[in-house]
């Protein structure tokens, strides 16, 4: 779920602890290569590196910062090309691949993307979760904050206006598509800041004057982009042969663009036919009744959370530690539109729910089971990683289908592992999942190739998943947003998903009787939030694919 974005977050800001984690065999056989300490060296300097200048609270997007980046950007890439890694240990050889990747994504951003100039939602003053935004955009706290707080607080606002004038000269080439999502984007952060300057003048009278100053830039941002959207280009995709070099030298994933999608498209066959069958199967039970209150859905998450990790650690299915548990005030998710002040509250009557709501609110195992064990999980053990460059933060969304297809993977999981054998329902759930999963890699590469407009894309999404989707949904929103704004997305639950189950058919195929699927998910695992091809060659040793790949 969209989501995720901010549960993950909140669940990496946790206390970090060292922690033991697998080592593939055949690097443990090996010593370490002089010349790695290089690579950590640069990869530290390299992280440092990515974010832009700051003036004065304003991140530095100008043609001549962008210019001077990029060209140091190159040096970078120079140096990382001129470290010989062939006679190093695989696992150290994998950690080269990860840093050129996330070079690779950095160049990606300079010489295709180009968010700054193209993408007028990219100048997000509010961190509410729209996709990828400027550097240093603005998390709402909930008020009344300590006095030293405010003041940062109210200097980030009384930045806003001269970041958005910023973006007006920068955005020479904006398209269609990100223009309308950013006016739509604008019209949230308006109400944002118009509530912050609302409850400031009740709780912390000295951010009322900057709240109101940022609300009207927005507003003003906002209506400059109403007055060209109509005359611009309409399609924001990078385009295929772009596409298809960002799937191959930063996501690794040795798919073109037309396999991805024969293989997403079969996906989609299979989910609607297996889901068929279980209407069938089903066909004298009702669907259960969505929840009505906060108070049932609390009490209903608690539950599903118990079950599913008791199932997953009695049925040595993977290792769960002890810091993998229910979180009570995690809540519902909300997605950006959502936390639009002037929208009903999400148990305001009568219930308007969202897809993901749709079955959440009725059985939650499927989406608890992507979440919970899946990114929570992820985001928990990634804190507590602390190797040099695997327990860094990913950059550029190298790690987004081996995070995504972790997680997705655990929703088909639990359905073949057994958990919902007693909830006839629950499975049909996880099938609509599935297929809306499924449905949207078509629209993301149409949308990339600039085939399809953002509404070609959302109306097919819409159309082709199987229950509960509808115009004006706000998965659907937000989905399509965000694959057309953060290439790989969309793909990425399936891509994942695939890549997974073909790593294990790979190891269960070389061990013959002594795999254990237990032993098997928490090596994949300990490789930490790499690229799943990585660690494909990590665990069986088989680098056909990196070849091809680098």
């Amino acid at each position: 779920m969209k989501k995720k974005l901010g549960l993950a977050a909140v669940l990496m800001a946790l206390p970090i602890a060292p922690v033991s984690f697998v080592a593939p065999a055949m690097a443990q056989a090996e010593a370490p290569a002089q010349g790695y300490e290089a690579l950590v060296a640069l990869a530290k300097e390299f992280r440092a590196f990515v974010p832009p200048a700051m003036v004065k609270g304003v991140p530095d997007y100008s043609p001549a910062a962008v210019a001077k980046q990029f060209a140091e950007l190159r040096q970078y890439q120079s140096r990382l090309a001129a470290i010989d890694d062939s006679a190093w240990p695989v696992a150290q050889r994998v950690d080269y691949m990860v840093l050129r990747a996330e070079m690779n994504g950095m160049e990606f951003q300079f010489r295709v993307v180009e968010p700054w100039k193209r993408d007028p939602a990219f100048y997000s003053t509010t961190n509410l979760g729209f996709g990828p935004k400027m550097h240093g955009a603005i998390g709402i706290p909930k008020l009344p904050i300590a006095a030293d707080k405010a003041k940062t607080l109210a200097a980030q606002l009384n930045a806003v206006p001269e970041a958005l004038r910023q973006a007006r000269v920068n955005l020479t080439a904006p398209r269609g598509d990100l223009a309308r999502l950013g006016i739509l984007q604008k019209q949230v952060e308006v109400n944002v800041y118009g509530e912050l300057a609302e409850k400031a003048a009740k709780l912390q009278p000295s951010l009322v004057a900057p709240a109101k100053l940022a609300q009207a830039a927005a507003a003003e941002f906002k209506k400059w982009l109403e007055s060209i959207e109509a005359g611009l280009p309409a399609h924001g995709g990078v385009g295929r042969d772009n596409y298809a070099w960002y799937l191959k030298n930063v996501l690794l994933l040795p798919y073109t663009p037309e396999e991805v999608a024969v293989i997403g498209e079969r996906e989609y066959q299979r989910q609607v036919a297996f889901l068929k069958i279980e209407e069938h199967r089903n066909r004298d039970i009702p669907m259960p009744e969505p929840v009505q209150t906060r108070e049932e859905f609390d009490a209903k998450r608690m539950a599903e959370d118990g079950e599913l990790l008791r199932f997953l650690r009695d049925g040595d299915w993977v290792t769960i530690p002890d810091y993998v548990k229910h979180n009570p005030e995690e809540g519902p998710y909300q997605f950006p539109f959502e936390k639009d002040p002037s929208k009903p509250g999400l148990f305001d009557k009568p219930l308007n729910l969202h897809f993901f709501f749709q079955s959440e609110f009725r059985d939650g195992l499927p989406l608890r089971a992507h979440n919970l064990p899946g990114h929570a999980f992820d985001g928990l053990q990634a804190a507590r990683d602390t190797r040099p460059i695997r327990g860094g933060q990913r950059l550029f969304f190298v790690n987004g289908l081996r995070n995504e297809g972790w997680a997705f993977y655990l929703e088909e999981f639990i359905l073949q592992a057994g958990l919902l054998d007693d909830r006839p329902k629950t499975r049909e759930m996880d099938y609509i999942l599935g297929a809306k999963r499924a449905a949207r890699v078509i629209p993301e590469i149409k949308m990339q190739a600039n085939e399809w407009t953002w509404a070609q894309a959302n109306a097919s999404l819409i159309e082709r998943t199987p229950k509960w989707m509808k115009p004006g949904d706000a998965v659907a929103q937000f989905d399509i947003e965000l694959y057309l704004r953060q290439p790989g997305y969309g793909i990425g639950y399936y891509m994942g998903k695939v890549e997974l189950e073909k790593l294990m058919a790979d190891v269960a195929m070389q061990e013959g009787d002594k795999f254990d699927i237990k032993s098997f998910h928490d090596r994949f695992r300990a490789a930490g939030s790499i690229p799943i091809s990585l660690i494909r060659w990590e665990m069986t040793g088989n680098d056909d694919e990196i070849h091809k790949l680098r």
